[in-house]
Order: structure tokens, then C-alpha cells, then sequence
């Protein structure tokens, strides 16, 4: 278990802020004939948007990136990649989108290369649904503040922290302030990100927060899932305790990673069930081996229980 950094605060100094909100947005279609998986990152109150996809047949480890405008429910993206050149693989420009985003759910539009010589019909669609839980109906305020917390040494030092978010309806009525916790953030200005974190169709909501000093993983998250009878985000604690996650909606999965910097790497993945999640199966490279080894279990009596076990 992971050293929990304790919070001392003294004297706590507000100062000018903003919240910075961020969307994530999934898309699932074609380029022309070709399935691909899209990531569309807005960020709140700006048209710059960001991203990246990858098609189905060469699998989410070569993702292209993309950055454009969203403006007017239009979308221009450019997108790069690492590509093969003779002097080893280089980041370059590759092509191009121009898409329509209609009922926020559907993207349509085209692709072309970067020579302009391609031109194909790219038809999307949102996996979440935004008629449940709209971010852009609603603003978010985290309070921010200066104040001493203890880094990894026990020392106190002067950092950014956060003690609740404030959610504001389209009216701006507060709806709900989300609380207990007080904890350093990297930058003055505080985030707020939005991603379906249960594959449900509706966006959850974490916090990005900073452990001071930490020479490993010095980040994380505070998770809320959305509980769409309560219409209220539910800390969910036990997530928090995985620490740094990432959320792939086509697997339906969510993994964590570990590297020691040494060569030794495990990956764990995990799956929801019951609004409980799981660990299914892991992965494990080792420095002296040469191959990787696989275990997998099942969920039985609401455990993870261990079924098999391979190297290749």
C-alpha cells in the first residue's frame, strides 16, 4: 500500500482561480470501410479540441493524435503520426477530418490524406449518451487555495489544494458540492474531467491531484461515478485506492498500470459488475525472461478468483 500523504493546513490563502473542464467523448464507426475507435477531448468555454483513433484491425497500441476547432457542431481535425522513414519513425502530418456533429451523438463527415489525393466517408457515433448527463448543461467551481502539505519526506511545503467541487445547473443553481478531501493539485489552476468510468453510457467525473515530491507516479485521480437514480457523482474510494487508471470504452475495461524503470512491467485489468469491479486478468514482464506472464480469473461470490496461469 502506497504511503498516504497527510495534510497540514495553515493559514489557507484563496487566491484568483479557474476551473479547467475537460470531456471526453468516444466514437465508434468507420472510415470508409474501416472500423476505428475515436477519443475527442473538449475542454469547456474553448473550440480547440484534441484527441486521437486508431483502427480496429491494427489494435489501440498505434493510436494516430489529432487537434483541431469544434465550432458551430463542426469539427476540423488534423491529425498526425509516428511514421517509417528512412531516418527511423517520424511524427508528421497525415491527413485531415472535416466532421458534423448532429443530436450530439453523430459524427459524419470525410477524411482526406495529407496529399489530398484520398478523400473517404467517415460516419461515427457517440458511445455515451449525452441525454442522460450533459456536461455542457452544467459548470463546475473546485475551491482552491495556498496552504502546506506534508511530501513524501514529511516536510512541509507550499503547494496548490482543492477542498470540494461546487455543481451548478444551467440556471446556475447549485446542485451538488462534492467534499471530504483536501488535497495538492499540480497547477494553480484546478481540472475537472469527465469519462464514463462504469460503461454505462453516462460520463463519471474525476479530479486530478498531485503527490508532492513522489519520484513515481506522483499523480492520480479522485473518482465520482454518476448515479443516474440519484442524479448525484458518488465517490467511489476504492478506485482512488488503484490510484492512476485508464478507461478504454471498446473492451470495457479499465487498467492499471507498473513499471519498476527496470525492465519489470504488470498490467492489471479489471471489469465492473454489479457496480463492483473486478480484477480479470494480469500480465507480468520481468527483466531475466524473455516471456510474459499471463493469469486469469473469474468472478465468483464476488471475488477475483484465479482459473489459469501461462507464460508465452
Amino acid at each position: 500500500m502506497k504511503k498516504i500523504l497527510v495534510l497540514f493546513i495553515f493559514g489557507q490563502i484563496a487566491f484568483a482561480q479557474k476551473t479547467i473542464v475537460k470531456t471526453y467523448l468516444h466514437f465508434s464507426g468507420k472510415i470508409d470501410k474501416y472500423p476505428i475507435e475515436m477519443t475527442v477531448e473538449f475542454i469547456q468555454g474553448k473550440d480547440s479540441v484534441s484527441g486521437s483513433y486508431y483502427y480496429v484491425k491494427n489494435g489501440k497500441d498505434r493510436p494516430i493524435f489529432t487537434k483541431g476547432i469544434f465550432k458551430n457542431n463542426e469539427i476540423k481535425l488534423v491529425e498526425s503520426s509516428y511514421t517509417p522513414t528512412k531516418n527511423g519513425n517520424v511524427f508528421i502530418k497525415t491527413g485531415s477530418f472535416s466532421l458534423q456533429l448532429s443530436n450530439e451523438k453523430e459524427l459524419t463527415g470525410s477524411w482526406q490524406n495529407e496529399k489530398k489525393d484520398k478523400q473517404f466517408n467517415v460516419s461515427l457515433t457517440c458511445i455515451e449518451d449525452l441525454s442522460l448527463f450533459n456536461p455542457k448543461n452544467f459548470s463546475y467551481k473546485l475551491n482552491q487555495y495556498k496552504g502546506k502539505a506534508e511530501n513524501t519526506n514529511g516536510e512541509l511545503a507550499d503547494n496548490y489544494l482543492i477542498s470540494k467541487l461546487d455543481i451548478y445547473n444551467s440556471k446556475k443553481e447549485k446542485i451538488q458540492t462534492l467534499s471530504g478531501f483536501n488535497k495538492v493539485i499540480y497547477e494553480k489552476d484546478g481540472e475537472v474531467e469527465l469519462e464514463d468510468l462504469n460503461f454505462d453510457g453516462v460520463l463519471d467525473l474525476k479530479i486530478p491531484i498531485y503527490f508532492p515530491d513522489r519520484t513515481k507516479y506522483d499523480g492520480s485521480f479522485l473518482y465520482f461515478v454518476y448515479d443516474n437514480t440519484k442524479k448525484q457523482f458518488i465517490r467511489n474510494t476504492k478506485l482512488e485506492e488503484l490510484e492512476y487508471l485508464f478507461f478504454d470504452q471498446k473492451s470495457k475495461e479499465f487498467v492499471k498500470y507498473e513499471a519498476d524503470g527496470s525492465g519489470n512491467e504488470s498490467n492489471y485489468y479489471y471489469r465492473w459488475s454489479n457496480n463492483n469491479f473486478y480484477l480479470t486478468r494480469k500480465s507480468e514482464s520481468f527483466e531475466n525472461s524473455e516471456k510474459t506472464t499471463y493469469t486469469e480469473y473469474q468472478i465468483k461470490n464476488n471475488k477475483s478468483v484465479k482459473i489459469k496461469e501461462y507464460q508465452k
